[in-house]
């Protein structure tokens, strides 16, 4: 295990600290699950770390990202060039990255601009979120192009038995790598022990993000799994038991994200402020936390609609959302 730790001051106090990435052993070299931050120090925290193990980065075959936020992707491009490795991911988060740079550059403006007063976003709460959204895009390797695309629900990696699972929710293509032989799952943001990860509505399509995330936690929790090896946090034991509070917590979301809209109809960016979230309430929050809450309400009220509970109307650009009758 390979802690990369976040430089400080980048992220909340709220945030993890670290990412955690995984060597594991293959017949022809290693394949490493995930890689760190685009920054220089976990660069170097990386290379200090394989030396410490005597592992060179030319020993590294495989580089597996679990999904493509830049805590995981950021370090792919030099890496590549260290080691030769072959970057591995899922089409799926492949292609939302690439809608995100796009967005970065101006080149979908106006579909970002509507996806804005959809939400429901105040103008003068503008400014604030396109700063944080040119902070996140900054952190991508812009010059990492995978060598190899998943396109499946469970696939081989490496040379010696592991599968890339898909498990949709945090991203779309996000993946499990499951090591079936000695009982190990390495989870990336999928399940973690001490905080739930962060589930986003599908930018490219209607598909409803957190109903797949939660399908995709039965679906890791009927494995034979000994010990998960999360991302962010310590590894852990009984899934079976985090999947559970997992799914419990997210029908007590859904309760609170339906509460406010019974007899009135509100923005997916007003509801957002009437639910207490782990930071706190909206008041309370950055801008980083609001764009995440009125994100992870959308894909609460997705699921919300899909079930029947929920109905949605269009006024002026704006989708009002009410409860259903």
């Amino acid at each position: 295990m390979l802690e990369i730790a976040f430089p400080q001051g980048w992220f909340p106090p709220d945030a993890p600290l670290a990412t955690m990435c995984y060597l594991v052993r293959q017949r022809q070299g290693w394949l490493l699950v995930d890689c760190g931050l685009k920054d220089r120090s976990c660069l170097d925290s990386l290379l200090r770390q394989l030396d410490a193990l005597n592992v060179s980065p030319r020993d590294i075959k495989w580089l597996m990202i679990t999904h493509f936020h830049p805590d995981h992707f950021g370090l792919a491009s030099k890496l590549k060039t260290l080691s030769n490795a072959r970057i591995i991911m899922h089409r799926l988060d492949w292609e939302v990255l690439q809608f995100i740079l796009k967005a970065a550059h101006g080149s979908v403006s106006q579909t970002f601009d509507q996806w804005v007063t959809s939400v429901g976003v105040l103008p003068k709460e503008l400014e604030g979120y396109n700063r944080a959204f040119e902070f996140g895009t900054a952190l991508f390797p812009l010059d990492a192009e995978p060598d190899s695309l998943l396109d499946g629900e469970d696939e081989r990696v490496g040379d010696s038995g592991l599968r890339a699972i898909l498990t949709p929710g945090h991203t779309p293509g996000h993946v499990c790598v499951y090591d079936e032989k000695n009982r190990l799952l390495f989870s990336g943001d999928h399940v973690l022990m001490g905080v739930t990860s962060h589930i986003a509505p599908g930018f490219l399509g209607n598909d409803d993000q957190l109903g797949l995330y939660l399908e995709a936690l039965k679906k890791v929790a009927a494995l034979d799994v000994h010990m998960v090896l999360p991302a962010h946090e310590n590894p852990f034991t009984d899934l079976s038991r985090r999947v559970r509070e997992l799914l419990e917590h997210h029908e007590t979301r859904l309760q609170q994200v339906l509460a406010p809209i019974h007899g009135r109809a509100l923005s997916a960016r007003d509801i957002a402020t009437k639910v207490e979230w782990v930071v706190g309430f909206w008041e309370q929050m950055n801008n980083v936390d609001r764009l995440l809450a009125i994100l992870e309400t959308l894909a609460h009220l997705r699921l919300l609609q899909a079930r029947g509970l929920v109905i949605m109307e269009e006024k002026m650009g704006v989708n009002l959302y009410s409860a259903a009758r």
